[in-house]
């Protein structure tokens, strides 16, 4: 049987494609057991639940450069909480619940805002977000520079990690279950962005972005579904920073950095803008190189570097990775298939 044939008979459509995924994801543990590639992979979990939550605004037409601050929000909110005494599970959900809440709340200032003007309010609310924790005497006592245990059991010495502000986590006691609690977030995650975006709601989403004043005079309600956008949206990036606090052991105001803002579009722009796909294969490409880029000694070449690709790449694959891949496989398979890899 050729490559061909057999790519024919078993890739029957996008959806068989992403459960060999899920099958591999659950799989490589088994075969990865290094705790540096361990952690680079679950950072590319990480960054794919951000684009894909960025991912998810865009798709309704409406742009943001800071959405770090989202992502801050959820982290220090949830840590703030957990160190209180907050169980970890009710911790992480209040912090994303309260990145969606200061979303809507933006969102109601800037729903009426164009592309690029929301996006400098977004930029500039991120940083608003930095300066007002790194002024904040009493979240910087408690929380900024405060590395949090885990319960990494055995391992460390809590005391070394933030004593008695430490988070203590006892249901987490490995990398490995640290890698599975990240892969079935992003999987979720990947998950809810699919089920938006081929619903009622996402459908009003396309049409407010492919023309906002065509959809009004459809019926679409502009501003509720642009709201409804921007609460999913940073609820997804709230729930990210507030997973990834407590497996990186520390958080400072860092998090609201422009690298973070800058990212997750570098990486849904690269993969695909507008597809469910494109900030999965984006992050996947972007994270590894970036972390080699490091292994290689490089810090302020890697972004030069970065740069570059991303000029190349909207020159001559403006759509992103998606469309080359589909090209690719439809080719390999023979086949014209309409079911577009999302």
């Amino acid at each position: 049987m050729t490559v061909r044939e057999l790519v024919s008979k078993y890739a029957v459509s996008s959806y068989s494609a992403y459960l060999l995924l899920v099958m591999i994801g659950l799989a490589l543990p088994l075969v990865i057991t290094d705790d540096f590639y361990n952690r680079i992979i679950i950072l590319t979990f990480f960054y794919i639940m951000f684009s894909t939550s960025w991912n998810l605004l865009a798709y309704s037409g409406q742009a943001s450069l800071g959405h770090a601050a989202f992502l801050g929000i959820g982290g220090f909110a949830s840590t703030i909480l957990i160190i209180n005494g907050v169980t970890p599970v009710l911790g992480v959900l209040t912090g994303a619940l309260a990145a969606s809440m200061v979303g809507l709340f933006l969102g109601i200032i800037c729903v009426r805002l164009k592309e690029w003007f929301l996006g400098l309010v977004t930029f500039g609310f991120a940083i608003i977000m930095a300066a007002v924790v790194n002024e904040l005497s009493v979240f910087i006592e408690a929380i900024n520079g405060v590395l949090i245990a885990v319960g990494l059991s055995g391992s460390m010495d809590p005391h070394m990690l933030g004593g008695s502000l430490g988070i203590y986590s006892p249901d987490i006691v490995s990398r490995a279950q640290y890698y599975y609690l990240f892969f079935f977030a992003m999987v979720g995650t990947i998950l809810a962005s699919h089920l938006v975006i081929r619903s009622k709601i996402g459908f009003a989403f396309a049409a407010i972005r492919e023309n906002q004043a065509e959809a009004g005079m459809m019926g679409v309600d502009i501003t509720r579904y642009k709201l409804i956008a921007f609460m999913i949206s940073t609820f997804m990036a709230g729930f990210a920073g507030a997973l990834f606090a407590p497996y990186n052991y520390f958080i400072n105001p860092e998090i609201f950095s422009i690298h973070n803002s800058f990212m997750p579009i570098i990486m849904t722009i690269s993969g695909g803008i507008g597809t469910i796909g494109g900030p999965v294969i984006g992050a996947l490409v972007i994270n590894i190189l970036w972390e080699q880029m490091g292994l290689w000694g490089m810090s302020i070449d890697r972004l030069l570097i970065l740069g570059v690709i991303l000029v190349l790449e909207i020159l001559f694959l403006p759509k992103g990775l998606m469309p080359l891949i589909k090209k690719i496989t439809d080719k390999v398979a023979g086949t014209t298939s309409r079911d577009m890899p999302l």
